[in-house]
């Protein structure tokens, strides 16, 4: 979890539009914001930084966002995955993790927000 007591949530979104919004949304609700485009720059963020929930877009740019997934499951990030595609498959994967379709719904993406921030910090070993 981030230091101090403004909560941080990294979003990783490949469409400059849609990553504006989501961090407007977010900003609106007095969190800090971290906004990572691709797929290499998150992977170094879920490494490098700390925050307390993550959004992460299925798609990037033609690359699978599973690896970002995998990483924030392994530090015990909570996070959510957006997408404008077909999600049954990422369901069955991550069947803890709540599924947003694009376009997005502004009140349901607070409300998915607040509760990944209520969602207590997940040991790495799954404890």
């Amino acid at each position: 979890m981030s230091s101090g007591t403004q909560r941080r949530v990294l979003v990783v979104e490949d469409d400059p539009v849609v990553a504006m919004v989501v961090e407007d949304t977010l900003r609106d609700m007095g969190l800090d914001v971290l906004i990572d485009l691709t797929l290499v720059d998150a992977l170094s963020e879920v490494e490098t930084c700390a925050f307390d929930a993550a959004l992460v877009d299925a798609g990037l740019r033609g690359e699978d966002g599973r690896p970002i997934m995998c990483a924030l499951r392994g530090r015990g990030v909570p996070f959510a995955v957006m997408s404008g595609g077909d999600l049954s498959s990422l369901a069955a994967e991550f069947p803890q993790v709540c599924m947003l379709s694009k376009p997005l719904d502004l009140q349901s993406l607070t409300n998915v927000v607040r509760e990944l921030l209520d969602t207590p910090a997940i040991a790495p070993d799954g404890s």
